[in-house]
């Protein structure tokens, strides 16, 4: 049985294998950058509906929210009340506080903070069904340009109506995601690596423990930003072990989903590519969005 993922734009994933699916939080509104910078913005619940469409994730167990800047928590409260309303929302104490009591998902919000690993220390795991389990990473989220990271602070307190600007999404804690998807016997059948925001090591790494019972199958990075830490992406390579490496949260998410200038790159991909290729001798990808990919123990295809 293959894992099968499916890139949504931004950090958008749907992660499944068999019966039970796993997402990351997607960003389908994609307010333009004059807005973001000078006005008031707001989920586009037309353009999320449609974007969702094609997309059964009604049994999805968990929505996994790595920091709550708009381009990954603004759209989370329509993905999760109309199309995966079974979810549980993954995350961090700014994610529920922003979520607060306008949106009507702050209940559905698991903590990650008692569970919480990094380098040293193994963390635990918050289990989602019989077969399906996730680690949250300690991580950080890196500078935007010139050191300077913009939206930085956290949400002491549920908000009671939706923040109204970018600057208002403010980025909170930040996590990566060790996901196991377990087979009936328990198993791992595959392990991801997913990260929605560049970090500088050692933060963001998992567990050397957990790492030598079974390194990853699949790592999700982030691109964009990369040139503001060093040793990205050459220490994830060497602390997971991957398989496989998918590049997501790369593109242009200031034009509109179906814009064909959203592929413009947000960081200098090539010299990123370059440096992968130098620790990394397995396949990678930098996905458009709605690329699904089929990954199996014999190798990996996609469908389209």
């Amino acid at each position: 049985m293959p894992l099968d993922l499916t890139y949504l734009g931004t950090g958008g994933w749907i992660m499944r294998y068999g019966a039970d699916v796993v997402m990351t939080a997607p960003l389908f509104s994609n307010p333009a950058f004059v807005r973001v910078g000078l006005g008031p913005i707001e989920a586009d619940t037309g353009t999320i509906d449609r974007a969702m469409g094609g997309h059964d994730v009604r049994r999805a167990r968990a929505i996994l929210v790595g920091h709550s800047h708009y381009d990954h928590l603004m759209d989370v409260p329509r993905v999760a009340t109309r199309h995966a309303p079974a979810a549980r929302i993954v995350g961090g104490r700014t994610v529920q506080n922003i979520l607060g009591h306008w949106s009507g998902i702050m209940d559905r919000v698991d903590r990650v903070d008692e569970h919480v690993a990094d380098l040293e220390s193994p963390g635990s795991w918050m289990s989602y069904g019989d077969r399906v389990r996730v680690l949250p990473l300690r991580s950080d989220h890196a500078a935007h340009f010139d050191g300077m990271e913009l939206y930085r602070g956290t949400a002491d307190r549920p908000l009671d109506a939706p923040p109204r600007t970018a600057a208002e999404w403010v980025g909170g804690e930040t996590y990566a995601f060790l996901i196991d998807f377990l087979d009936d016997d328990g198993s791992v059948a595959f392990r991801l690596y997913y990260q929605d925001a560049v970090t500088a090591p050692p933060l963001g790494l998992a567990p050397e423990a957990r790492i030598r019972e079974r390194p990853v199958d699949v790592a999700i990075f982030v691109p964009a930003t990369f040139d503001q830490v060093n040793w990205h992406p050459e220490a994830f390579v060497e602390n997971l072990r991957p398989r496989w490496v998918l590049q997501g949260h790369w593109e242009d998410f200031f034009v509109p989903i179906d814009d064909e200038t959203h592929s413009v790159t947000m960081a200098d991909i090539e010299y990123f590519e370059t440096r992968l290729r130098r620790v990394f001798d397995g396949e990678f990808w930098r996905p458009e969005i709605g690329t699904r990919f089929l990954f199996g123990q014999q190798g990996v295809r996609s469908p389209g």
